[in-house]
């Protein structure tokens, strides 16, 4: 997804203000969290009220999640539930729920060690899970999962439950990598935004989704895949992060987020 007018005013504006409880910068962003969870239901990458996207709120060391009880096409700004780096809960939102642990294992971590990352999106996607479970991984052999630039792994160790998890997936995922497989487990992206980071959700899904395709049509004979050079793989990735270096998925995120106000404006409440 290559965003070649990244500069235009428009994209750095607050998306809506005016909310009583929140400040103009906290409600953008708890709209634009809750129109990504709204908009992972769209497209039917949910699973029941399980995974997780989140959001840090800049300035703060807390991050919003979701309610664990409700389904995604639930989500609302007001009830995503607001917890500390440490995983104690600063604002429950607008319901009982609380939240699910393991989506602060496993995003908490990510949020402490990297502070240029403001957003997170994890999945468990047919497609995602079925390249997480092969053993090659994340084919490089077109052109979407070329654009995707570093793409680092993590072993599955069972389910995120164990805080001793987190030093090992910072590991994994690094300093500068924003995409994370989780081996046998699925996709988890980063960004400096929410915008960002479900960019590249969308991206990697849709090389999951090609790759597993392909492999089925050949067979799962990868002799039977055009290849793409290590020259031209770094060429792509390379002209990707240029086109995108400023502003990275807000011209797509807007018009995803303008859909979702078409389609049922209730996340806003």
């Amino acid at each position: 997804m290559i965003n070649s007018c990244s500069s235009d005013k428009e994209l750095y504006e607050i998306y809506e203000k005016g909310h009583s409880k929140y400040s103009d910068q906290e409600y953008t962003i708890r709209c634009k969290l809750a129109a990504a969870y709204r908009l992972m239901a769209y497209f039917k990458w949910d699973e029941l009220i399980y995974n997780h996207l989140t959001a840090r709120i800049p300035g703060t060391e807390h991050i919003l999640l979701n309610p664990f009880g409700m389904r995604f096409d639930e989500i609302t700004a007001s009830s995503l539930v607001c917890v500390d780096l440490d995983g104690k809960v600063v604002d429950p939102g607008n319901t009982t729920h609380g939240f699910n642990y393991t989506g602060y294992v496993i995003h908490g971590a990510i949020h402490k060690s990297r502070p240029d990352v403001l957003a997170t999106v994890h999945t468990h996607s047919p497609p995602g899970v079925a390249v997480a479970s092969y053993k090659d991984g994340l084919l490089l052999t077109n052109q979407t999962a070329c654009t995707l630039g570093e793409v680092t792994y993590h072993d599955y160790e069972g389910i995120s439950t164990d805080k001793d998890e987190q030093e090992r997936i910072i590991k994994s995922l690094g300093d500068t990598s924003n995409v994370l497989i989780l081996r046998n487990h699925g996709l988890l992206t980063c960004g400096d935004d929410v915008a960002a980071a479900f960019a590249r959700i969308f991206t990697l899904t849709k090389a999951c989704e090609i790759q597993v395709q392909t492999l089925s049509m050949v067979g799962g004979d990868q002799s039977k895949i055009t290849p793409i050079s290590q020259e031209i793989q770094d060429k792509v990735a390379n002209t990707h992060k240029m086109f995108s270096r400023v502003g990275y998925g807000k011209k797509e995120f807007k018009a995803f987020y303008n859909l979702m106000l078409q389609l049922d404006p209730s996340f806003k409440n």
